[in-house]
């Protein structure tokens, strides 16, 4: 059975939101079924660490580190670069209402990609 290509998801104001090479590269060396694995545990990942209800600004960087290593090596980059973001406002003690507020939405179009992709939890 021939697998479907990955198609580019672009977002006009961000670019790229997930890279097709790097996902093309991924499935040779990891495999179809794996690959679906991994990026069905980025959408939990993504969700658990966006879930909200956090103040804790050390639990807010460490879920925004986690987040921006797994996203970026999926070829998630700009959510991975947001999730950067978040972390260094949190570190630095900068406000994080406008980092956080990209990272949803980095988010939110992360979550659209991947169902596009077919991918579920």
């Amino acid at each position: 059975m021939r697998e479907a290509p990955v198609e580019p998801t672009a977002d006009e104001a961000r670019g790229t939101v997930c890279d097709e090479a790097t996902l093309a590269e991924l499935r040779v060396l990891l495999g179809h079924d794996h690959l679906k694995r991994l990026l069905s545990l980025l959408v939990v990942e993504i969700r658990v660490r966006f879930s909200g209800g956090k103040d804790d600004r050390i639990a807010i960087a460490q879920d925004a580190h986690a987040l921006l290593a797994s996203s970026g090596s999926l070829g998630f980059l700009n959510l991975s670069r947001c999730c950067s973001m978040i972390e260094q406002a949190c570190l630095k003690g900068d406000d994080i209402a406008i980092p956080l507020q990209e990272g949803r939405i980095a988010a939110d179009r992360a979550l659209t990609a991947l169902a596009a992709l077919g991918v579920r939890e």
